[in-house]
């Protein structure tokens, strides 16, 4: 059985041209880019773009698996993490910055959910992510009650702060990150102080995400660089 073939190096290049160009128009209109405005973006031709993608649906479906491959990318290098503890913090601090310095991929997800609302695409991450935390726990170093939804949830739910200019955004994610880390050690299970600064804080995330949503920006872009 003969396996996939890699692209040609300048098929391979062109389609990262004109993915890098869909970020960068998505910084400043959101997903909602023609074909040929993406093109124009990438400095390639028409036609070549229309070769490499045939319709928008399919640049949204490229931008999501090269987030799902950014994933997979984090929990390969967290393979060997030392404990388990480290695997969850890692995880978190890593996958937080991939979504700091690329926008683009939550609304690309939340599109897909409607392109593609069967797909099966990074359905294989949540057991890799999940092993990090069992071993957290059984480590006695990560609350009992702590899912790999929740990592998952906590990095989208900080992905509310794209919508901030850089160098505030990358500020805020870092202390946002911190609290939600305090909250996930195990002591704040037993004591509770931590988990309620991060209820509060989530809190507060929760209502600047439908601040966002009613002010209509959707998959808009972020406000800036």
């Amino acid at each position: 059985m003969t396996g996939t073939r890699a692209p040609r190096p300048e098929i391979a290049r062109s389609r990262r041209q004109l993915l890098d160009a869909a970020e960068a128009l998505f910084l400043r209109q959101g997903l909602e880019f023609s074909l040929n405005e993406l093109a124009h973006e990438a400095g390639l031709g028409v036609a070549t773009t229309y070769r490499r993608f045939a319709s928008h649906d399919d640049v949204v479906r490229a931008l999501h698996e090269r987030a799902y491959a950014g994933f997979v990318a984090i929990l390969d290098a967290l393979e060997d993490a030392p404990d388990g503890w480290s695997g969850v913090v890692g995880y978190l601090e890593r996958a937080v910055a991939m979504s700091n310095a690329h926008p683009s991929y939550a609304a690309a997800a939340r599109r897909m959910a409607r392109i593609d609302p069967g797909s099966a695409l990074g359905q294989d991450l949540e057991p890799r992510l999940a092993a990090h935390v069992r071993r957290a726990q059984e480590e006695g170093a990560l609350r009992t009650d702590a899912t790999a939804v929740d990592l998952v949830a906590m990095v989208a739910q900080l992905g509310v702060l794209t919508v901030l200019p850089e160098p505030a955004r990358t500020a805020m994610a870092a202390r946002q990150l911190r609290f939600l880390v305090a909250g996930l050690r195990a002591e704040s299970q037993a004591h509770g102080d931590a988990g309620e600064e991060v209820a509060a804080d989530l809190a507060r995330l929760h209502a600047l995400a439908t601040q966002e949503a009613f002010a209509g920006r959707g998959d808009a872009g972020a406000s800036g660089n």
